[in-house]
């Protein structure tokens, strides 16, 4: 090169961004430790870019950092005296081209060829992509392909010679690859349900498994296609795959392994909005009437203290009539829910690409429940509202405060913390020592009757097909933009997509001016209720 400083610099690039990862996955599974694996990559790294530094321009740069980290990982194995066999390598000559004396491979492919090959090699058979990767991308001689694979040296130059002249066919043609919009850090994702065993979340943690999802999202791919197109090398490739299939994130069709989850790019969720809103202000004010309507008949089940107000019972009967009218959109409830996963798990997941909804439409619903007692916070996205999470222990020390009119001077010392550390949101005393309780505390009859209250109005049944439309709009898009892998598990993520009602309803209702926003939403203790069953 004419400039080979210039080079240099890129050569350095070009190793930090593509090598650095792939070559720590090697170590690790040489070595088996976190440790050592870090240790020995900073080994390697150290000689590539020293002798890159020093002005070496290798002419197949891939083989060439494959052959020095096998040379280095060759010494620190003698070093730690491990058995022969794990040594994959002990020489550079030994990955020097053979004899070719019968000039069968005089045509060769060049560098500039090797992303091409990289990606031609999706497309032929395993017998001739492992000598093709050994030959071109590791340097590997015919001698050593031989050996290890138990054939004939000239059975090795015959399938090299068949597979040139394949590959070659093909890096001359044009191949489409179904590229995604998106890229990994535009991607998010949600979860829900139990997950005792940390997935799916520990599964997606890196770069590698994110791409792999992406890539196989909607798009069948056999592990060969997943490791040519993300440039991640084979063995790594087949590692990362089956993680991803043991978490249940990637389905096996045949050979080939496709995402089991959906995940909407920004097309899908523009759709997706635009359906929920294009029908969302009717929805509204149907509630909305229901709601009024039967509030006099709420207040006297006795869920709310006499300080709560109308305003604060609102704001929790909006998202609980939305849940409850989305479940009964459902003609059939075995699709409501997620699946089991292999582990006996139930959770599910949703992957979303970046996109600027014209509204926030986000509304966290956590709890605990238990079979006596289950607590839920309702609490919007915006507006300043801050969620508080409490565990079921101390619920049901709430139910107990409650049932037994427990007065101040009679509180445990734990229920004095707990109340201290839920910032006295939950529960205060008046002058008399008496609880007073600053959430809907629910009896599940009252509940049920409340449900009633809703389906006898005149407006339900409206509201109830407004929900239906909505879901079977929903539905028709998901397999738009969906592979049939996923088209028996709709429901849940119709369900997921929904939940947006939830807060197209709060905004419109705040717009209208049915519901106000609190002085000091951080502080308020809206949406909050326990289920006292």
């Amino acid at each position: 090169m004419s400039n080979t400083s210039e080079m240099s610099e890129l050569l350095m690039k070009d190793f930090a961004e593509n090598y650095m990862e792939a070559l720590y996955y090697f170590c690790l599974k040489k070595t088996g430790s976190s440790y050592e694996a870090e240790d020995l990559t900073q080994d390697i790294a150290l000689n590539i870019l020293t002798a890159i530094h020093s002005g070496t321009v290798p002419e197949a740069f891939s083989g060439w950092v494959w052959q020095i980290a096998r040379n280095r990982y060759s010494r620190w194995a003698a070093r730690k005296h491990r058995r022969s066999e794990s040594v994959t390598g002990s020489d550079i000559s030994d990955y020097e081209i053979a004899d070719e004396s019968d000039n069968i491979l005089s045509e060769m492919i060049h560098a500039d060829d090797l992303a091409l090959l990289r990606r031609e090699l999706a497309f032929i058979s395993g017998e001739y992509r492992n000598i093709v990767t050994a030959f071109y991308l590791e340097d590997r001689s015919i001698r050593d392909i031989a050996a290890s694979l138990s054939l004939p040296e000239s059975v090795v130059k015959q399938r090299l010679y068949r597979a040139r002249k394949i590959l070659k066919e093909g890096m001359n043609m044009a191949r489409e690859f179904g590229k995604k919009s998106y890229k990994p850090e535009d991607v998010s994702f949600t979860s829900s349900g139990s997950q005792p065993s940390g997935l799916p979340w520990s599964a997606v943690q890196r770069k590698i498994p994110k791409n792999i999802l992406l890539e196989a999202s909607n798009n069948p791919s056999t592990i060969e296609e997943l490791s040519v197109e993300l440039g991640v090398a084979l063995p790594y490739m087949e590692e990362e795959v089956e993680i991803l299939h043991n978490a249940t994130l990637l389905e096996k069709d045949g050979d080939k392994y496709v995402t089991n989850f959906f995940i909407l790019d920004k097309e899908c969720r523009e759709a997706v909005y635009n359906t929920l809103r294009s029908t969302s202000k009717e929805r509204s004010r149907l509630l909305a009437e229901i709601i009024e309507d039967n509030l006099p008949a709420i207040r006297e089940l006795g869920i709310a203290a006499e300080h709560i107000t109308n305003n604060e019972i609102k704001w929790w009967l909006i998202p609980d009539a939305v849940d409850y009218c989305i479940k009964k959109s459902f003609a059939d409830l075995s699709t409501y829910k997620p699946k089991p996963r292999a582990n006996g798990e139930e959770w599910g997941f949703v992957g979303y690409e970046t996109w600027n909804l014209p509204e926030y439409l986000h509304m966290d619903q956590t709890g605990s429940t238990s079979k006596e007692v289950e607590y839920w916070h309702y609490c919007p996205g915006d507006y300043g509202f801050e969620r508080l999470w409490i565990g079921v222990n101390d619920a049901k020390m709430l139910v107990d405060i409650y049932n037994n009119k427990t007065k101040v001077d009679e509180l445990s010392d734990y229920a004095k913390e707990m109340i201290e550390d839920h910032d006295y949101r939950c529960i205060h005393f008046d002058e008399n020592g008496n609880a007073v309780f600053d959430i809907l505390m629910i009896e599940k009859d009252n509940h049920k009757k409340i449900r009633e209250l809703l389906e006898s109005h005149k407006n339900y049944e409206a509201l109830l097909a407004n929900f239906i439309e909505s879901n079977k709009s929903l539905e028709k898009i998901f397999k738009n933009y969906s592979h049939k892998t996923l088209h028996d598990t709709f429901g849940y993520y119709v369900r997921t997509e929904m939940y947006k009602i939830r807060m197209m309803c709060v905004h419109d209702l705040v717009d209208s001016g049915f519901i106000t926003v609190p002085e000091a939403p951080a502080k308020s203790n809206i949406g909050m209720y326990i289920i006292m069953k």
